[in-house]
């Protein structure tokens, strides 16, 4: 597969251009290359844009104004959605001076100046310095024309604004490791050549009479050999980027499979904990979800949410105090220095809900990798069925999960593990060779703080605390693991194993009755032990 703007990343280019900074004669920290800085944040009400938002607000007291794209949404005041962002825990230790310098601005990503009426375009032009660009539909499953214009037009966007600022710093493009899913063996950390046009796709988005009876097979035709309309418009985007931003301090971010925080802004901060994956951590602490479908050998390439985002900060810094003749692209992913298979993923989270239980539990929290007939026979036996008997004592007595049903969570389920499927099959490797290179060369004090080097994970550790933080963050139950945890735990692991002698009886009394003792145990046994092994 062709790349656009391969260049021999051996040799580093140190002179500086008009808006790299250097302070007393060296280049700077990234705290002191981010004072007196305005920012500019798409997506900042999300996961990654919170947890950005807060790494922002630390580099330095003296940052500027971090302006927060707001969609203008009916019965959603602006300042009330920020308000409520900022009263998150990880924003606790900031006084009000501190926070006042999160101010919404309403407008539409796809739109053009985002919709901004002239005076406010005019002081985000006059004062803003860096843009982080985050926003995006992370459906696998959204429709064509939804993904381009959000994901594709609406980084076009960003890339006017960014050209018409009066002092542009850096521009940093969050994409996504799976942008290039489409390609086998080690994929580098370079632009991937889209096999479609990103100005063409951007008209047919505007062009109406191009969606009539636009159905899959055309979407397919289109995609080809991408999974979905998410790798494939997040990689339009990239090459849209290297198109357009040619010459100016802008970079690319490719994160994989974003987990909770291992560090940073606090140990296992995982937000609402319904995106991207760890929506199933969530379902899987709660004894609801159970199984996982992919190769036991296949990796699973997680990476901590305080690593993407220092990742990003690092970026910033580079590309504003390194002069760069194209977008630097990095990955922040874990699977070549740090692999994790699927069958020690399912260990290590059940061996930490076995440590750290939850308050409470549909059943005994556990995972098995299971795929083909079994997995669909699993889930719909163990999964379907029981979501379908516990919707109704919810329905009846409001029990039950916070936020969702626990036939809500199977729909969930169901839905991203389809998603997921094509990625947890095959063994995606990703270079680290840029990210590495940019590593080396920063200064000692940012490489503690603003480490994002996946090698140094572990596993056991960081799913520790991710799972700790969805009891505390997501279900809001206490973060310490207590004697009655553990004796609660035992009481159910009884129960788990009497549940299983209860089933045989209910089958041996059903086989018994149809076909006889000696042949109704005869039955019941392989009944039951087939079931036991399912």
């Amino acid at each position: 597969m062709a790349v656009m703007g391969e260049h021999d990343s051996s040799t580093e280019e140190l002179s500086l251009s008009d808006h790299n900074p250097k302070i007393m004669g060296h280049i700077c920290t990234i705290p002191e290359f981010f004072a007196h800085k305005n920012i500019f944040i798409t997506g900042g009400t999300g996961f990654l844009g919170t947890v950005l938002i807060e790494a922002l607000l630390d580099t330095h007291p003296d940052i500027g104004t971090i302006y927060v794209l707001v969609r203008g949404k009916r019965k959603f005041d602006p300042n009330e959605r920020i308000s409520r962002l900022l009263q998150k825990p990880i924003f606790q230790k900031y006084d009000e001076k501190a926070l006042s310098k999160v101010v919404p601005v309403v407008g539409e990503l796809s739109e053009v100046n985002f919709g901004f009426s002239e005076a406010l375009l005019n002081e985000l032009i006059e004062k803003v310095n860096v843009i982080y660009h985050s926003a995006a539909t992370i459906k696998f499953s959204s429709p064509l024309r939804t993904a381009i214009k959000t994901n594709l037009t609406g980084t076009m966007r960003t890339i006017e604004l960014a050209k018409k600022l009066r002092n542009l710093s850096s521009y940093i493009y969050l994409s996504t490791a799976f942008c290039n899913s489409n390609n086998r063996g080690l994929i580098i950390e370079e632009v991937y050549k889209s096999q479609f046009d990103p100005y063409d796709m951007m008209k047919m988005a505007e062009d109406d009479a191009q969606w009539e009876d636009f159905t899959d097979e055309k979407c397919k035709a289109i995609i080809r050999d991408h999974p979905n309309t998410y790798t494939f418009t997040k990689n339009l985007s990239e090459n849209l980027l290297m198109a357009e931003m040619s010459g100016l301090p802008a970079a690319i971010v490719r994160p994989s499979i974003v987990y909770g925080t291992l560090e940073h802004p606090m140990k296992g901060w995982v937000g609402n904990a319904n995106s991207g994956h760890l929506g199933y951590l969530a379902g899987f602490v709660k004894g609801i979800f159970r199984t996982m479908s992919g190769r036991a050998s296949a990796i699973i390439d997680i990476i901590p949410c305080d690593f993407v985002i220092n990742s990003s900060l690092v970026m910033g810094w580079y590309v504003g105090t390194h002069h760069v003749e194209q977008p630097e692209v990095i990955h922040c992913t874990s699977g070549e220095v740090n692999p994790l298979t699927l069958k020690e993923f399912c260990v290590i989270m059940n061996d930490s809900v076995y440590r750290h239980p939850p308050n409470n539990f549909v059943w005994k929290p556990a995972t098995k990798l299971r795929n083909g007939w079994r997995y669909n026979l699993f889930f719909y036996l163990f999964h379907i069925i029981p979501a379908l008997a516990y919707s109704i004592p919810e329905k009846l007595f409001g029990i039950g999960m916070p936020h969702h049903t626990a036939l809500d969570y199977m729909r969930v389920f169901q839905k991203g593990t389809k998603a997921f499927e094509y990625f947890m099959d095959k063994d995606f490797r990703y270079s680290f060779k840029n990210a590495l290179r940019i590593m080396s060369i920063m200064h000692e004090s940012d490489k503690k703080r603003y480490n994002f080097d996946s090698s140094l994970c572990d596993w056991s550790e960081f799913i520790d605390r991710c799972l700790i933080g969805v009891r505390r963050f997501y279900f809001k139950e206490a973060a310490e693991t207590t004697a009655w945890h553990r004796m609660y735990w035992r009481v159910f692991n009884v129960i788990h194993y009497v549940g299983f002698a209860v089933l045989f009886i209910a089958i041996f009394g059903v086989c018994a009755l149809i076909f006889g003792v000696p042949i109704g145990l005869t039955l019941a046994l392989a009944i039951w032990g087939f079931l036991v092994w399912l």
